[in-house]
């Protein structure tokens, strides 16, 4: 019994023992998750060898023996002790974003960042872009369109249109655009009165497959069928307002006046010289066109006025023009002549009254107004008018009187030429004022060898030859005069009586005015004024003047030159006008050919005649000078008297009529 007893004892003990080392092997668990130097766990048998077991070291080789597996529930139970907490990285939480909250605020602070740039690029958008862009959105239902400026009006010295501009239309399409093109084009056709060929070539461009986006129909139709085309309602039918020059008087005026291309640009005449002063400033429209580009009514807006140009005033009267140009026609009708110019010039101004262009149309063989003004662009040998300036230069540098007398045969060798008067006469005494009435070649020579021929050339300058007048007309030339040094044989004195030299008519008729004006040269003018679209009128400047002669050498020479007019003896009889005085020279020169002598094809000679003659006599009003380009060679009427005088005095009447000019009290004319 005790044996069992201590034996039973015994296993209490162990299992008391076993316990206790189970109560003990927990400390250490327990104080290893609370530790704060998170020393190693041991387990529970490595931890009662060091408690208990009594072997030395050398024991402790010895593998031991498996512990006892402990109970499962307390190997649960040691397990939760033994989970340990894994210590958070702060530093890599505060660098990273993978927190919601982090996530959250860079969400946000991208959105922000889109509206801030969404924002920023709306306001661009509006205030940078703002203009392209609502050009770009206007340009999708809106149209500009230029609206031209008024040209200015040409008057004449009474207020009276001469050239002015009426509203026109310009038809054009867009086949692009077309739906029905047969009906359209049988409207424009009917309306327009359009040509086969163009009515063709209006089909071909409807037909095409790769159609244009702009044709043009007609253009400078007049407004009331433009209007009428527009109320149509066609697509595709373009209808811009335009302006068409006109000449109020037909043809009156057309040489001096010019034309102006379709596009209403001055391209001759005073429209090109003055088209700065007559084109104004353009405007523009807009328009709000539908989807099929038709105008939107009451939709048109004017974002900029246009300003009309300038008007002229010149000094042409429109009723002395037509006058001039009708007594030009009838005479060279009736003699069969090329062509011939005519201007009239007031005396005491330059002003230019008249100026007349006709020539015949070679086409049609009918004589007309040239659109081109010869009077001041084509220049001719002036022949004997030309020795009126060699008279007054030599009567005022004192070389000769008008009684000075020469012995003048009707030839005489000068350098390599034979030269002659027009006709056969024996030798005989003529003074100066002789040889100026019947108009002597070899008499004329002798006059300038008398003044001498450099001062000959001086007075031939001064009374303008050999450079442009102050017109500065489009195309004007200023006629050929060379240097006395630069002359050769005898062309050294025939320049005296007018050949060799070459002038235009209205160089001549200004050099003859000076005579007429008392010795003063005044250059000729055709602008009178300009008046501005506000209707303030502003003068032109007066003509330049310049004294060229005495008043004593003026008034003996046109003395001589009435006797040209009323002496028997005289060339320029037929320039007579009854009850007016009338003084002047008559000129009948060879006109250069191309084959570079005075004779064309067929051998015959080729003249141009002029007469130059101012009224009255004795206080001179107006200065006149008809050119005949190539009269009939065969005939009487090839000479300036017979030619040309006819003409100035057929225009006389009309010039004292419409400038109201008085003749002297007692004058009669040549019989006074």
């Amino acid at each position: 019994m005790a044996t069992r007893t201590h034996g039973s004892a015994k296993r209490t003990n162990s299992n008391s023992s076993s316990s206790s080392s189970r109560t003990t092997s927990s400390t250490p668990v327990r104080g290893t998750v609370t530790s704060k130097r998170s020393a190693p766990a041991r387990t529970p048998t490595s931890s009662n060898r060091g408690r208990h077991s009594p072997v030395g070291p050398q024991q402790r080789r010895v593998k031991p023996k498996q512990p006892t597996a402990a109970p499962q529930v307390d190997h649960q139970f040691r397990s939760k002790k033994n989970v340990k907490a894994v210590k958070p990285d702060l530093r890599s939480a505060e660098r990273g974003v993978g927190t919601p909250q982090r996530r959250l605020r860079l969400a946000l602070l991208v959105i922000a960042l889109i509206f801030v740039g969404i924002i920023g690029r709306v306001g661009y958008l509006q205030t940078k872009e703002a203009g392209s862009l609502r050009s770009a959105g206007a340009s999708q239902w809106t149209r500009s369109y230029d609206l031209p400026a008024q040209r200015g009006t040409m008057f004449d010295r009474h207020g009276n249109e001469l050239s002015m501009s009426v509203p026109a239309a310009s038809i054009s399409i867009n086949p692009k655009l077309i739906v029905d093109g047969g009906a359209v084009l049988n409207d424009l056709d009917t309306l327009l009165d359009l040509s086969d060929d163009k009515m063709a070539s209006l089909a071909s461009e409807l037909a095409r497959e790769d159609k244009r986006g702009f044709v043009y129909v007609a253009r400078q139709v007049d407004a009331n069928i433009g209007d009428f085309i527009r109320e149509l309602g066609h697509a595709g039918i373009n209808i811009d307002d335009e302006s068409r020059r006109e000449m109020p008087g037909g043809d009156t005026g057309r040489s001096v006046l010019g034309r102006t291309n379709i596009d209403g640009e001055g391209i001759a005449g005073l429209e090109k010289q003055y088209d700065d002063i007559l084109t104004g400033t353009g405007g523009s429209m807009t328009r709000e066109v539908d989807p099929k580009q038709r105008t939107i009514a009451g939709s048109e807006s004017i974002t900029q006025a246009p300003v009309d140009g300038d008007d002229l005033v010149l000094t042409l009267d429109r009723s002395i023009q037509f006058s001039t140009e009708e007594v030009l026609l009838e005479q060279l009708q009736r003699i069969g002549a090329k062509g011939g110019s005519v201007i009239a010039q007031e005396t005491s101004s330059g002003e230019i009254l008249g100026m007349a262009s006709v020539r015949i149309n070679e086409k049609t063989g009918e004589y007309e107004v040239t659109t081109g003004n010869y009077a001041a662009v084509e220049a001719y040998e002036p022949g004997s008018v030309a020795k009126v300036i060699t008279v007054a230069g030599a009567l005022d540098a004192g070389a000769v009187t008008p009684e000075t007398g020469f012995n003048v045969p009707w030839r005489k060798q000068y350098y390599d030429d034979l030269l002659k008067d027009s006709h056969q006469h024996d030798d005989v005494w003529l003074t100066v004022s002789d040889i100026l009435t019947e108009s002597s070649n070899i008499g004329t020579i002798m006059v300038q060898l008398a003044l001498g021929r450099a001062e000959h050339y001086d007075y031939m300058t001064d009374f303008g030859l050999g450079e442009t007048t102050a017109l500065d007309f489009p195309g004007e030339s200023e006629g050929i005069l060379k240097d006395f040094n630069e002359l050769w044989g005898s062309e050294r004195v025939t320049v005296s009586y007018g050949q060799g030299v070459s002038s235009t008519s209205v160089q001549l008729v200004s050099a003859v005015n000076a005579i007429a004006n008392g010795g003063t040269y005044v250059a000729p003018k055709l602008l009178s004024a300009t008046v501005g679209p506000d209707g303030v009128q502003t003068p032109a400047a007066d003509s330049p003047s310049r004294r060229v002669v005495s008043e004593l050498a003026a008034e003996q020479t046109a003395v001589m030159m009435e006797r040209v007019v009323c002496d028997d003896g005289g060339t320029a009889s037929q320039a007579r006008v009854e009850g007016i005085a009338v003084a002047g020279k008559t000129g009948t020169a060879f006109k250069a050919s191309d084959n570079g002598t005075y004779y064309n094809d067929q051998g015959q000679r080729i003249y141009y005649s002029s007469f130059v003659g101012f009224f009255p006599a004795d206080d001179p009003q107006v200065t006149v000078l008809v050119s005949i380009d190539e009269p009939p060679a065969e005939t009487n009427d090839r000479f300036g008297g017979t030619a040309a005088a006819p003409v100035f005095a057929a225009l006389v009447p009309t010039l004292v009529h419409e400038l109201g000019i008085q003749p002297a009290p007692g004058s009669t004319g040549c019989a006074g």
